[in-house]
């Protein structure tokens, strides 16, 4: 049976990576679209590359919530949350791709203040694919990941699930301007970031912190099939960001020091590749991994080296921050809760050049 799939938030640019993702699954109808901003506006009144190819106007959340049987949520955080509390009072299935219900009530009040729903926490189940399909299978609610928490945890996880990432692993990500949204912020003037780049909420202050800690935690305790919300092993992560001026991709370059004897490239190499076998979304690769190889694709590229001078190890992962790193992982996330086929309405390559 085809599902009815609503978009809210479908004039940013999370919504219109859904749009186009969902627009070519087959299993799905694109019934509906939010968006206060537009609302009553033809859909390219926002997304001018895909006029004629579609024939909805946006309307309000109230529509889109009884028009469709699931409801994908690109909204921002704090925000979001009673819109899934609606929809799952109205029988809903949710894909939410906002930070409401990543994290358990208290990890959520330490990065983001109160919880709005707490009560919904428990139907959630954090939607990252390649660690969490048990239990995704027939979620309620799917908490797909942060951008940046995609591309940090699957550089490192391979190293926590085998004790090996020392004492305090970093994370360095290197991420394009549209992770910032749509919004009018004069930081993101052309003027302002053209030729420039800037480190943002450094030394802890990123909200994605907290999340990686989590998932690295989990898989170093119990594995890849780390529990939602399962038992977890303390991890400490010195994670800092920066912007460049490219609008889309993420490039995470992380550090470990396991203090271990008898490492090297080509065991680390082999231990990526079997942590990640059957993940089609994953690709290990020998060679340094680039944005532009994934830019408007739905997987992420991934490799490792070994530094014998100071016994350290360099992980690395790119991703699209629009597409692994938010619609394309949403998308992943729905394929595997419903049963599909888990690369249905995605991309695998990206454009070049």
């Amino acid at each position: 049976m085809t599902l009815r799939a609503g978009v809210l938030g479908a004039s940013g640019y999370g919504g219109a990576g859904l749009i186009e993702r969902l627009r070519r699954h087959p299993e799905v109808e694109l019934a509906a679209l939010a968006s206060r901003q537009y609302l009553g506006q033809r859909i390219d009144a926002a997304w001018p590359h895909l006029a004629g190819l579609l024939d909805l106007h946006f309307v309000d959340t109230d529509d889109a919530i009884a028009a469709a049987d699931v409801l994908f949520c690109s909204t921002p955080h704090a925000a979001t949350a009673p819109l899934v509390a609606a929809a799952r009072a109205a029988g809903k299935q949710v894909i939410d791709l906002s930070a409401d219900f990543r994290l358990d009530a208290d990890a959520y009040a330490t990065w983001y203040g109160v919880h709005p729903h707490p009560e919904l926490i428990p139907e959630a189940v954090y939607g990252l694919p390649e660690f969490h399909r048990g239990e995704l299978r027939g979620a309620a609610i799917v908490a797909s990941p942060g951008c940046n928490a995609t591309a940090a945890t699957l550089a490192l996880a391979p190293l926590a699930a085998e004790g090996l990432l020392g004492d305090l692993p970093v994370a360095t990500i290197v991420t394009g301007v549209s992770g910032a949204g749509r919004a009018l912020d004069l930081g993101l003037h052309h003027a302002e970031l053209g030729e420039n780049v800037r480190a943002y909420k450094v030394a802890g202050t990123h909200r994605h912190t907290g999340e990686i800690e989590i998932n690295l935690g989990r898989v170093a305790a119990q594995g890849k099939d780390a529990l939602t919300h399962g038992a977890r092993d303390t991890v400490r992560l010195a994670f800092n960001p920066i912007l460049v001026p490219m609008a889309r991709g993420i490039l995470a370059t992380t550090v470990a020091r396991p203090g271990r004897d008898g490492l090297s490239g080509a065991m680390l190499l082999a231990l990526y590749r079997d942590f990640y076998a059957g993940d089609a979304l994953v690709h290990v690769q020998d060679d340094l991994p680039q944005t532009k190889a994934v830019a408007g694709a739905d997987r992420a590229l991934v490799t490792v080296r070994y530094d014998e001078r100071t016994g350290t190890v360099v992980a690395l992962a790119a991703i699209d921050n629009l597409g692994k790193g938010a619609a394309g992982q949403a998308v992943q996330g729905f394929n595997v809760a419903r049963g599909l086929p888990e690369t249905l309405g995605l991309r695998l390559e990206g454009h070049w050049p």
